[in-house]
């Protein structure tokens, strides 16, 4: 592959294990690990190919471990999943420091979005058509929570272009 091409063919993946990611909070609420593991070892194993320098790669994974460790704070306050924090660690790898805080406060933004409309979608009786589908079920319930997994990979997505290591 040629090397120019290693930063479109990067972000394609990105893109499709954030989608994934995304696609399997909503349905399930779980996010398999594969997904943070595939983008850290995807970002370890492409960045160097896309002209990112050691001191670069280790500003990335110090980013992504800052994030894992806010993560863990979240979750042991019981605000965010754990593997909503994994993923969130694995998109500030990616993303890096300079770029992390503009996807942390659209995470903030499609969240606060997101917990909106779930809180609207559960105020409405379920009808019928919707009750046999599990997502539905699990959204409507009270108490389990908000797939913010997906607010965490929407926000990735858009930030994914301002990458330094994607052409950003």
């Amino acid at each position: 592959m040629s090397i120019s091409l290693i930063p479109k063919f990067a972000a394609f993946v990105c893109f499709a294990a954030l989608i994934g990611a995304a696609v399997s909070d909503f349905r399930t609420r779980e996010i398999a690990d594969r997904y943070p593991i595939g983008l850290g070892l995807g970002f370890l194993v492409l960045a160097p190919f896309s002209g990112l320098g050691l001191a670069e790669i280790g500003a990335h994974a110090l980013a992504g471990l800052a994030m894992l460790g806010l993560g863990f704070a979240l979750f042991s306050l019981g605000w965010m999943g754990g593997a909503d924090g994994k993923l969130a660690a694995a998109c500030a790898l990616l993303l890096g420091p300079a770029t992390t805080p503009y996807f942390l406060a659209l995470t903030a933004i499609f969240g606060g979005a997101l917990a909106l409309a779930t809180l609207i979608f559960r105020a409405v009786p379920l009808s019928q058509g919707l009750r046999g589908a599990r997502w539905a079920r699990l959204l409507h319930a009270p108490g389990r929570g908000i797939p913010y997994g997906v607010a965490v990979s929407a926000a990735a997505i858009a930030t994914l272009p301002r990458a330094p290591w994607l052409g950003g």
